[in-house]
């Protein structure tokens, strides 16, 4: 009927549909789904426009004004309704907390990263200036005004910025570039467009530019400052008095913080990752295949589909290497998921607010075993659990303990609806992961099929062949049935379930990534400042030397002050640490602060880092000849 505009892909960020529907189609587009027609049906999204002047509090108040009507008019299903207005983009309120989170730590890591490089290059700056001490005496000498040389040095400064901000914007446009043409490895319609615009690109480079040059104006006072006289003779060259921390030891202490901070948070998602991979799931997804299909959009009937399931199913349980075989109506841990109210047993005519919500699966005899699920107490569905036997279910032992409140469920009975049948319970299995890696145990229901039939079909198969060739084998065995049949969703559900590992890869890329950059950052300031420390105070241990102070007595002198300030950044960086993994722990499966590997690996890398960096001034500061440092003077 119609072709929708370039660039409009409806409603949701990140989502990109190619086709609409008009929702009035129902019945023909889902043959067997009848979820308009009922009051029950409680999933629908409902867009719309505030008119002018009227804020989103006072809609939703209308809104739930009329809901209260219903809940009146209809006790039966809409007591207690509620609505509640979102903003669009992020699939309502459900994903804008992880989302946001996410967003806000990476921008905060990317902060961090900007100090650190900054005071990474103020250090690098001031040990410059104290080997261009002579040069600057010159300039001096022969008539230079502190604020033209600091004029110049902070030119110098401006380009350096400039080049970094060029480069950083030029390695931007790499990484949107490629991870806009980056797709999941599943078949959902998803894209991430991130490829930032002008303003964005004008922004950083701003950013960068001004952040170059406020930190660069430290080192040009000081450079600014030299004493002439001083200089020439070979002398230190500062106006400052006794020796006492400066600026440039807090440099430092921020460096190791900020890198204390990011490899904490790399270190995180690492181990939230591990833990994402390795993690019980409540079901073992290695070895099986699974093949999707719509028997609603393909004509079928309710009874031809039922039939056509247990064809298929049948059909693929005999192929070569196939162990075990089963069918349902969705896939766990996706987004296709769906919910219903549970409401006590022998309580009849309660409200909607009286029931507790549960996620439901509708599945086929076989389907524990294929998934290797493991049942608990009780037993599995088998082919007389249909529409002619009394409705049954199996449940997880979170729907034991938090809404039936029993040890021993065998047996016990509930409603779907405040007025349904009653459903007894025959089986119990142990708790997964059914919506979310970062879920606590929730309540789960599984329907027999056969008692509920649903036009959307998963079938699932455990075989022992590669996954290319049982999807091959699965579209033959299938297409022997009904050639036109179209599948989707046909591969390695372990590959399928990278969906949901997606967030916690995501940030062990990123925080890996920015962990390297303040690695990098750490070892080369700390390097830096050690070197400047170690030229402004060569003839002071060359004396040292010469009135026979020992090697470890010098390295004392040179790495002791290091030592305390390697030691005030970690401990700060550890504790802003714990603020880290808080924002972590919406997208990064168990990210705990108090993680003992966690703790190790960082203090390790720090005291690495230290060593590293400070390795060749150290060497260099042995290798000082007392007498031609003593002839300085």
């Amino acid at each position: 009927m119609g072709v929708a505009p370039p660039g409009f892909h409806g409603t949701e960020l990140f989502y990109r549909p190619e086709i609409w529907v008009p929702m009035m189609m129902e019945a023909q587009i889902e043959v067997g789904n009848a979820w308009l027609d009922t009051r029950r049906t409680w999933n629908t999204w409902v867009a719309g426009r505030v008119k002018p002047g009227v804020s989103a509090g006072q809609a939703e108040a209308n809104l739930n004004a009329i809901g209260s009507e219903l809940g009146r008019e209809y006790p039966g299903s809409d007591a207690g309704l509620t609505v509640k207005l979102a903003k669009p983009g992020l699939a309502g309120d459900a994903m804008r907390g992880p989302v946001k989170a996410f967003t806000l730590g990476v921008l905060l890591l990317a902060g961090l990263v900007l100090v650190a490089a900054c005071a990474n290059l103020a250090g690098m700056l001031m040990a410059r200036g104290a080997d261009r001490q002579r040069e600057m005496a010159i300039r001096v000498s022969m008539g230079a005004g502190a604020t033209r040389l600091a004029r110049q040095l902070l030119t110098e400064t401006l380009l350096l910025a400039v080049i970094g901000g060029v480069a950083g914007c030029v390695v931007a446009i790499l990484i949107s570039t490629a991870l806009s043409a980056w797709r999941l490895p599943v078949e959902l319609p998803v894209q991430f467009d991130v490829n930032p615009d002008a303003q964005v690109f004008m922004f950083a480079f701003v950013i960068a530019t001004l952040a170059g040059v406020l930190f660069g104006i430290a080192p040009a006072r000081q450079a600014s400052k030299t004493d002439p006289n001083a200089a020439l003779k070979g002398g230190d060259g500062r106006r400052s008095g006794p020796r006492r921390w400066a600026t440039r030891d807090l440099l430092v202490a921020a460096q190791v913080t900020v890198c204390v901070v990011l490899l904490s948070a790399c270190l995180l998602s690492l181990r939230g990752l591990q833990q994402a991979l390795t993690m019980p799931l409540g079901f073992d997804p290695r070895g099986v295949t699974v093949a999707g299909f719509e028997l609603g959009l393909a004509g079928y009937t309710p009874e031809q589909g039922e039939r056509f399931q247990q064809q298929a199913r049948d059909a693929v349980a005999q192929l070569p290497g196939v162990r075990a075989a089963a069918y349902s109506n969705s896939l766990p841990l996706t987004i296709d998921q769906s919910s219903t109210t549970i409401y006590p047993a022998d309580q009849p005519g309660l409200r909607r607010s009286d029931g507790g919500a549960a996620v439901y699966y509708q599945i086929s005899p076989g389907f524990l075993p294929t998934l290797g699920i493991r049942l608990l107490a009780g037993r599995d569905f088998d082919w007389r659990d249909n529409r002619r036997s009394p409705e049954v279910a199996i449940i997880n032992a979170a729907f034991a303990r938090i809404i039936l409140r029993a040890d021993d469920a065998i047996g016990r009975r509930f409603r779907y609806g405040p007025n349904g049948p009653l459903v007894e319970v025959v089986g119990v299995v142990e708790d997964g992961k059914y919506q979310s890696l970062t879920e606590s145990s929730r309540p789960v229901v599984f329907k027999p099929i056969l008692q509920s039939y649903n036009s959307t079909t998963t079938l699932f198969v455990r075989s022992s062949l590669p996954e290319e060739q049982m999807v091959a084998a699965m579209r033959q065995a299938i297409a022997g049935l009904d050639r036109g049949l179209p599948l989707y969703e046909t591969g390695g559900l372990d590959r399928m379930l990278e969906y949901v590992r997606f967030p916690s890869r995501a940030a062990a890329v990123a925080l890996g990534g920015f962990g390297l950059l303040a690695v990098v950052l750490a070892v080369t300031g700390i390097r830096g400042i050690v070197a400047y420390a170690v030229s402004r105070r060569q003839r002071e241990l060359g004396i040292r030397i010469a009135i026979g102070a020992s090697r470890t007595e010098v390295l004392k002198l040179v790495l002791e002050r290091m030592a305390i300030l390697l030691a005030a950044g970690a401990v700060v960086g550890l504790l802003l640490s714990t603020a880290a993994a808080r924002l972590l722990a919406s997208v990064v499966y168990q990210a705990s602060p108090q993680d003992p590997v966690v703790f190790a690996c960082v203090c390790a890398a720090i005291i690495l880092v230290g060593i590293i960096g400070c390795w060749g001034p150290a060497r260099q500061s042995l290798r000082i000849d007392p007498m031609i440092a003593l002839r300085s003077e």
